[in-house]
């Protein structure tokens, strides 16, 4: 079951996708990587996952820009907002989201919320 569930990360970082991408691949997740919401968009067409990881700041179109576009399209995968602007912490989208996380926080925090809503039928 676990080895079918399909994650995005959504990050502009390359370095924050790879880090990623070779964790939640290792602990038997589907892990596709992209940069802007344009990409979100196409993997939502393709395949929705189950996750997606999202960085509100984002080139072309961001996090914010996509957040709602993502919920419309597809209300079933769950969103976790990971950011490193702290002053989102309180914004709409912390609330909306499925979980919101701090880049500066504990990396076992992400892997924690991963594993909780990957539970969640």
């Amino acid at each position: 079951m676990k080895g079918k569930i399909k994650i995005v990360i959504a990050d502009d970082s390359p370095d924050i996708c790879q880090t990623w991408k070779d964790i939640l691949t290792e602990k038997g997740y589907a892990v596709e990587t992209v940069s802007n919401g344009y990409e979100i968009l196409a993997c939502l067409k393709e395949d929705p996952p189950r996750i997606i990881v999202l960085d509100l700041m984002m080139p072309e179109k961001g996090g914010i820009e996509i957040f709602a576009t993502i919920k419309a399209l597809s209300p079933d995968t769950k969103i976790i907002i990971y950011t490193g602007f702290k002053k989102y912490e309180d914004s709409p989208y912390a609330r909306m989201a499925d979980k919101f996380l701090l880049k500066d926080n504990d990396p076992g925090k992400l892997l924690q919320a991963i594993s909780e809503i990957a539970q969640i039928k």
